[in-house]
């Protein structure tokens, strides 16, 4: 399923996309109302969605142009990674981190959706954006091992992340500020539950992470480049903290790129899956 919130008339609304059909809501499948995706996130009910579209007629009512929002706002966290693609730390000049990931957490006020434009903050210097495969949880996850991780995912999604890198490069005790100016995290505008990832491309580690600025691709690589997998790093944090439905885990990216006012940005997580773009403004 490729699950996402689209605008109406009276708010935010949780939906499916239905390829070559269009979006349908998420009430018209379970005869109720409902708000944004992360509803159904927390009461664990994809399962639900998922028996209900199978049970749905394609005459019903569908969203031909639907306007995307961000799938969400209030994720309990969002955990980032940091210099995770072993070919992306010499951007840097920083070598990859070896034994243990490198992490940071963002506030839910930097959250931005498809289309929504991605605001350079003044007075600090070269601004980049990164894109990075996100990891939506599914259902409470604490202390899990690396075989069991994934089965924790609802699903992935597009991420772009936003760095105030002259800042950072200033200092990398820096990097809670600089990961956390508003409209410094965009995702959406699906979240992909892991069927349809693995039957798009077979194997996690084959997707393709890529950031693109204004339409050429500035970095790409596969999961498969990166120093600590998905569940490696879902394993690891879920020692440290526990994560809750509706968190989302950025696994970081294989490239940054500088940006200014009048560019556009994008992730493409690549087989025909998820492309996410925003403008950049002062």
């Amino acid at each position: 399923m490729r699950l996402c919130t689209v605008r109406t008339p009276t708010g935010p609304e949780a939906a499916v996309q239905v390829p070559g059909y269009g979006v349908v809501l998420t009430r018209d499948l379970l005869g109720r109302e409902s708000g944004d995706l992360f509803d159904h996130l927390v009461k664990e009910e994809l399962g639900l969605i998922s028996q209900a579209l199978e049970a749905w007629s394609p005459t019903g009512p569908a969203m031909k142009d639907p306007i995307f929002e961000a799938p969400y706002r209030r994720p309990r966290k969002i955990l980032g990674i940091g210099l995770n693609y072993r070919a992306h730390a010499g951007d840097l000049g920083a070598d990859a981190p070896r034994s243990t990931p490198a992490s940071f957490l963002k506030g839910d006020h930097t959250i931005i959706g498809p289309g929504d434009d991605i605001r350079l903050p003044a007075d600090v210097g070269r601004v980049t954006a990164e894109a990075e495969l996100g990891l939506v949880i599914g259902r409470e996850c604490y202390q899990v091992s690396e075989e069991e991780a994934m089965s924790y995912v609802a699903g992935v999604c597009a991420v772009l992340d936003q760095t105030a890198e002259a800042v950072l490069l200033e200092n990398p005790r820096y990097l809670t500020r600089v990961k956390n100016y508003p409209t410094f995290f965009s995702f959406g505008p699906n979240i992909i539950t892991m069927d349809e990832v693995l039957a798009a491309v077979g194997d996690l580690d084959k997707l393709t992470v890529a950031t693109i600025h204004n339409s050429v691709v500035h970095r790409q690589d596969e999961v498969v480049g990166m120093t600590f997998s998905p569940a490696a790093l879902l394993s690891f944090h879920s020692h440290v903290m526990p994560l809750y439905p509706g968190d989302i885990l950025s696994t970081g990216t294989p490239g940054a790129v500088p940006i200014t006012a009048g560019d556009q940005v994008s992730c493409d997580l690549g087989g025909g899956l998820e492309v996410l773009s925003n403008g950049v403004v002062d």
